[in-house]
């Protein structure tokens, strides 16, 4: 099933790394722009996850096993709406990123930046190594079951084309879902003691 999702995988890590690229030039370009945006991920987070200060690790990893195993299969799921679904929601994790990301390359007193760029990779890699797959995979299959029957190459059996997309999507929700619980203990567990 992976390899017949190749080329989607290609095509979301295109659009994930030019919204980070959009992301990074964004913040660079309008400093300012921070801290509305800074307030704005924390409203979000909190919405969704609660008071994250007052929960147990082991809370906090189920909170966040939750919400992105529901993003995840929204991605994915929803991508039938001819991909639009997968398609913002990488495009808003990835533009979210280089936002954040390209903050560290300002100035401290223009950014309001503590740390360094090594430290904003140390709070996104342990748990992205295997988040960021789960919301990839998730897209590109979302994207394959949205837009694939729909190609010039379908014509003639879209509805094959449809269903064999829509397999393939059942088939990668254990992979997705484990990768979505690793990410989730390991955000809860190690990252938060790296970056604190």
């Amino acid at each position: 099933m992976l390899s017949e999702g190749r080329s989607w995988i290609a095509a979301v890590l295109i659009l994930s790394g030019a919204a980070i690229v959009i992301g990074a030039t964004t913040v660079l370009l309008f400093p300012h722009l921070i801290p509305g945006f800074l307030d704005l991920l924390d409203k979000f987070f909190r919405e969704i996850l609660g008071d994250v200060e007052d929960q147990t690790n082991f809370e906090l990893a189920r909170g966040l096993v939750r919400q992105n195993l529901k993003a995840s299969l929204l991605d994915l799921f929803l991508g039938v709406m001819v991909g639009i679904v997968p398609a913002v929601s990488i495009g808003l994790n990835f533009f979210t990123l280089g936002f954040l990301g390209g903050a560290f390359f300002l100035p401290a007193d223009v950014s309001g930046a503590s740390g360094s760029f090594s430290l904003f990779l140390l709070a996104i890699l342990p748990h992205g190594i295997f988040e960021l797959p789960a919301l990839i995979l998730s897209a590109s299959f979302g994207l394959r079951l949205g837009i694939g029957w729909l190609l010039p190459s379908a014509s003639g059996h879209r509805r094959g084309v449809f269903k064999h997309n829509l397999a393939g999507a059942v088939v990668i929700v254990p992979v997705v879902a484990v990768l979505v619980v690793i990410a989730g203990f390991v955000e809860a567990y190690v990252t938060g003691s790296l970056v604190r």
